[in-house]
Formats: structure tokens, C-alpha cells, sequence
């Protein structure tokens, strides 16, 4: 059911292959005119493999989108994306979404059309039966204000709930100076991350690339995170051995004794932008080190950033979700970076989260 007004029309629609390109090129230019992108840098190129590995999955439904059509041009200049993500909490499965990259071109923005689009997918969202969804911020960001604005405008829905702050992000840099040309770093911090760039050798028989066949047993050791942890995301099997296999993903695994994987980390290349220049980087998204020894598992951290940088990416980064231990990543020069990213969620009934969430599988794609 499409909203119309006098020249846009703001609608649901089915994701083709068709629409990569122009979605990617409209997510991009709207992080680009975004007021603290502008200011400090450090925005994400969205371009059409980024699009295709968030959105593209043939295994994920594609009609969890809503777009903005201005009809003058019949160009599209709005879009919000959604992603299924199933929430095991205790021992319920709840089915939530994470929206995602909601973006409306800078020549049609302050129109209102975020709040239509916003609630365009509120509607077939409970239409579909989903129950929640997640809402990640950064302090300055305004999808926040959207998010409340929807719910404001919802008599079905909670006020929004915030089950986490995250305080810290975990970056590897391996050329302070070329990061440093995209992305605002105060002089202290670029002499303080310099003296961890070097990259580190690693000498241990068990850990090498991912391997195709590596698949199913790396789905197998996704059972882990529900077993260890207060919540968990929950990954559809042929849609995560379809991730694992995308274009400017990095996996490396480690092998017991037996030649048996029992430890994983993963990680996917976007483009950072800013002041006119981009440069490859590395999103740390899936980290599976339960089983390791804190040596075994510092040197699959280590291995990380080694083909990390082989691939010719400048370095990894990934706001810290409490479900690893960060001592192996320390270990490997990995540092800890203040950066608040805040975790709150949308909902329609009184979903039980713990109290205090003190562990909490949560992947970025």
C-alpha cells in the first residue's frame, strides 16, 4: 500500500538485482551529506558489492524494503532496508529486524519523507508478524529521532527501550597516516595508534584461510553463541554458507589437534570516506573463540590482521558487543577506542530482556 502525496510516492517493493546500483549510489550520497560525516570523515562508501553482501542474500526475503519514488523524475530518492534477525532469549525465539541504512537524497530531505517511510515499514512489518527490532545509534545520528518519531505516531508499538550502551570500539591500524586522511584523529591519537601498526608474524600450524567445505562446521559452531550467551542472533544456514563465500569477505579458522575447526573470525571490506579520498578497511563482524586457548586464539586474531592486510585493506575495526573476551585481540595489537554506539530496541508486546545484558551475540551482517 503505497502513500502518495503531491510528488513523491513512498511504497513497499520487492528488491531485484536491478537495484543495486542506484540504491548503493543513494545510501552513499546521503551518508556523504550527512553533517558529522562532513565534519570528521569517516563515513561508509556504500557501493554495490557492500549492497549485494547486506542486502542481496537469495536466501533472505526481498520485500522488507520501502523506497521513495519523486515523480517529476520518477527517480528514486528514499530507501530504509531490512534484515531478519530471529533473537534467541532464554528459551524463546522471537522474530525481529534490524532496519537498516535508511537514506533519503540531501536534495529531498527535511520533506518528512524519513517519517513516511518509517511508518510505511511499521506496517507490513506487523503485517508480517514481527515482534521487534533492533536500532543501533551513534549520539549524533538522526535516525534516532526517526525511530521515536515512528513510534510516536504507532499505537501498537512500546516506547523504545535501550538494552545497551557500547563505549569502546576495537580498531587494528595498519597506516595511521592513511587512515588519518580519511577520518578525523587528533595528533595524540595518531602518535598513540602508530606505535601498534606493525604487522605480526604468526607461526602456528592450526590456523589458516576458510575453505568452501569449512561451511557446515562453522554453522555448527554458531550453536555455541546461544549456548554461552544471555541472547543471541540466530543465522539461517543457507544464507550465512552464502555470506562466508561473498566477494571482500575474510575468514580465518583454527583447527584442533584432529584437524577439526573449532575457532573462527570474520570480517568484510567497505570503503571509508572522507574529505574527498576513500580507502579499503575491514568490518570485524563474527568473532568464535570459546573454544581456544588464549594463545590459539591471539594468534587467529593475529593471522586476521595479517590477511587483512595482504587483501590491502588499512586496517579492521568493529564496536565491542560483550560476547568474546578481548584479551586475545589486546594481545594482537587490536585497541580499544571510545566511540558510544547505543542499542534499543522497537517493540509490540513485553518481550523479558534480561535485566542486565552482560553477553549478547550480535553479527552486523
Amino acid at each position: 500500500m503505497a502513500t502518495l502525496d503531491e510528488n513523491y510516492i513512498i511504497e513497499q517493493f520487492t528488491l531485484t538485482d536491478n537495484d543495486f546500483e542506484t540504491l548503493a549510489e543513494l545510501i552513499t550520497n546521503a551518508l556523504l551529506h550527512d553533517e558529522a560525516a562532513e565534519k570528521d570523515g569517516g563515513t561508509i562508501l556504500f557501493d554495490t558489492e557492500t549492497f549485494r553482501r547486506m542486502f542481496g542474500s537469495p536466501f533472505m526475503p526481498k520485500d522488507l524494503f520501502v523506497r521513495v519514488i519523486y515523480k517529476p523524475t520518477n527517480t528514486v530518492v528514499g530507501f530504509i532496508g531490512c534484515i531478519p534477525r530471529p533473537v534467541k532469549i532464554g528459551d524463546k525465539i522471537y522474530k525481529f529486524v534490524v532496519p537498516s541504512f535508511a537514506a533519503v537524497h540531501w536534495e529531498h530531505q527535511r520533506k518528512g519523507l524519513s517519517i513516511k517511510m518509517g511508518l510505511e515499514l511499521r506496517r507490513f512489518l506487523v503485517e508480517k508478524g514481527y515482534e521487534a527490532g533492533f536500532a543501533l545509534f551513534e549520539p549524533e545520528q538522526k535516525g534516532k529521532d526517526l525511530g521515536h518519531s515512528v513510534i510516536r505516531h504507532s499505537d501498537d508499538i512500546y516506547p523504545m527501550q535501550r538494552i545497551m550502551t557500547i563505549r569502546k570500539f576495537l580498531i587494528r591500524i595498519f597506516d595511521v597516516k592513511k587512515v588519518a586522511s580519511v577520518i578525523k584523529l587528533k595528533w595524540y591519537e595518531q602518535a598513540g595508534i602508530k606505535l601498534f601498526e606493525k604487522i605480526q608474524k604468526v607461526n602456528n600450524p592450526n590456523i589458516r584461510k576458510f575453505k568452501p567445505t569449512d561451511a557446515e562446521r562453522l554453522f555448527e559452531l554458531l550453536d555455541d553463541h546461544i549456548q554461552r550467551n544471555q541472547m543471541s542472533i540466530m543465522r539461517d544456514r543457507d544464507d550465512f554458507m552464502w555470506y562466508l563465500q561473498q566477494p571482500g569477505v575474510n575468514c580465518v579458522v583454527h583447527e584442533n589437534n584432529n584437524g577439526r575447526v573449532d575457532g573462527f573470525i570474520v570480517a568484510w571490506k567497505f570503503k571509508f570516506a572522507g574529505y574527498g579520498k576513500t580507502i579499503p578497511f575491514g568490518w570485524l563482524d563474527l568473532v568464535h573463540i570459546y573454544r581456544l586457548s588464549i594463545k590459539d586464539a591471539t594468534d587467529l586474531c593475529k593471522y586476521m590482521a595479517l590477511t587483512s592486510h595482504q587483501l590491502g585493506w588499512y586496517g579492521l575495526q568493529s564496536p565491542y558487543i560483550p560476547y568474546f573476551d578481548s584479551k586475545p585481540f589486546k594481545k594482537s595489537k587490536f585497541l580499544f577506542f571510545p566511540k558510544i554506539l547505543t542499542v534499543d530496541v522497537f517493540r509490540r508486546s513485553d518481550i523479558p530482556f534480561p535485566e542486565k545484558i552482560d553477553s549478547f551475540y550480535f553479527d552486523w551482517r
